[in-house]
């Protein structure tokens, strides 16, 4: 619940003075901004901000140059940030799926890695299908769970054996 002192503050405020605190908090906290336009913008301004983390997740996997060494501490992080401006489920869910997709490239390109990643990875997948399931999006994310399982068929780590059996138990 909103702290009492707030709450009469807000209370107390004209139209015009809530709108002032609005803007004041939308231009001191990024993430303020940020989530009133996944809110409110439009689909263009919302797609804009999803790829912009999408791009950032995928130079941790595959940088303009060099080896990526994606830390998933550092995925983690944008995940969470995004998390903190996200409106639609739907948009997380692809993100995460976005980001495993990464991971599974990664693995093609450079071969196994260590169990670490994997883990990070399957933790990843299962958040995405528990909210699939929550959501009802099992038709629209389908087929990219397949292609997932697909590309991790020969992988090792018990990779593929997790992903199935994550995809069994939310998709099934």
């Amino acid at each position: 619940p909103m702290p009492i002192p707030l709450k009469k503050h807000l209370q107390e405020l004209t139209k015009d003075e809530l709108v002032e605190e609005v803007l004041k908090l939308a231009k001191k906290f990024k993430e303020v901004k940020s989530w009133y336009e996944m809110e409110l913008g439009d689909s263009r301004q919302q797609t804009a901000l999803l790829d912009e983390v999408k791009a950032k997740i995928k130079k941790q996997y595959f940088p303009s140059r060099g080896y990526g060494t994606p830390k998933a501490a550092v995925v983690r992080k944008l995940i969470s940030d995004f998390k903190k401006i996200s409106v639609f489920p739907y948009d997380l869910i692809d993100l995460l799926l976005y980001r495993v997709e990464q991971a599974v490239a990664f693995t093609a390109a450079y071969g196994d890695i260590d169990e670490r990643f994997y883990i990070a990875t399957e933790t990843a997948y299962e958040e995405a299908l528990k909210l699939v399931k929550a959501h009802g999006y099992e038709t629209q994310f389908r087929e990219r769970c397949d292609e997932i399982l697909l590309a991790t068929r020969h992988m090792g780590w018990g990779f593929y054996d997790t992903l199935k059996e994550i995809t069994e138990e939310y998709l099934e």
